[in-house]
């Protein structure tokens, strides 16, 4: 499993393995498209692998660490939000909660991983609330979002969290010069995915949009934006995910501005009519102007 980056957050996950103090919820935090989600399948391997020689290398060919790769080990299980739906409905966590009353199949430690966890509904952090006061033994539940204050604090103190940073803009270039593009594009790519290879790698195979992305991201600095017709619902967030990696580097004071109305969209708002939201709010603060 390839990870860039992030060997500091590593190396603390390798030595709470080490010392036995393993906590027994985390909260992953950090920018989107930047790991968190590898990190986090790189840890579980850690502590499943059958043929781990020390604690910092799992060995990626045992029919653990190939599972976990693969998405196929049954103790090891991602929760994101469903195709169609727009949150993490309590059924999802009360499911994960059921399995989680069973040892692991395959003898190590049964981990859940909840992806964008901040789309949680209220009743359904709720309810994973109860498993965080009292976990069964062996039980590694992992957190990753954004935008940790979107979580409830009584979900927050329970978690050790852990920070992660962006990514530096050598190690964003060298993976998307992997796609052989002209260097001004690769320089602009950079520039827009700020740190976050999720976002740089979207940009690089998707190169026919990237001068409608130079244009809105223009516009959108100067306190304007462009009336653009969205297809569907995934391309207004990409663009939103964009503009908040921007955003974060720029005017980090305006991040958790952008990332509200790309939660509206996420969550089936208008599309429409919440770009008329943010095109007259930026209107009337001029807010990204220079």
């Amino acid at each position: 499993m390839k990870i860039i980056g992030h060997q500091k957050q590593i190396d603390m996950l390798n030595s709470a393995i080490e010392k036995n103090r393993v906590h027994s919820a985390y909260l992953f935090v950090g920018q989107s498209g930047i790991g968190k989600k590898q990190v986090a399948l790189k840890f579980a391997q850690m502590l499943n692998c059958q043929n781990l020689q020390d604690f910092k290398k799992p060995c990626g060919e045992c029919l653990s660490c190939k599972k976990i790769e693969k998405s196929t080990h049954p103790d090891v299980i991602t929760i994101t939000v469903q195709e169609e739906k727009n949150s993490i409905a309590i059924e999802q966590i009360r499911e994960m909660i059921k399995g989680l009353q069973f040892r692991a199949v395959m003898g190590g430690y049964n981990i859940r991983i909840i992806d964008n966890a901040h789309l949680m509904r209220v009743d359904a952090a709720n309810s994973l609330l109860k498993i965080l006061e009292e976990p069964p033994e062996n039980t590694v539940i992992v957190l990753i979002t954004p935008v940790p204050k979107s979580l409830p604090s009584t979900i927050i103190s329970r978690c050790a969290v852990i920070y992660f940073g962006i990514l530096s803009d050598e190690e964003i270039k060298n993976e998307i010069r992997k796609y052989n593009l002209p260097s001004d594009e690769v320089e602009f790519i950079n520039s827009t995915a700020a740190g976050s290879l999720g976002c740089a790698i979207e940009l690089a195979k998707n190169i026919e949009n990237i001068s409608d992305y130079k244009n809105i991201i223009s516009d959108f600095q100067n306190g304007k934006f462009l009336n653009k017709k969205f297809k569907e619902r995934k391309e207004a967030v990409d663009l939103l995910n964009m503009l908040a990696a921007r955003v974060r580097v720029e005017k980090p004071e305006k991040l958790e501005y952008v990332l509200k109305m790309k939660n509206y969209i996420t969550r089936n708002a208008n599309i429409g009519l919440t770009f008329e939201v943010m095109k007259n709010n930026l209107k009337q603060k001029n807010e990204f102007a220079e």
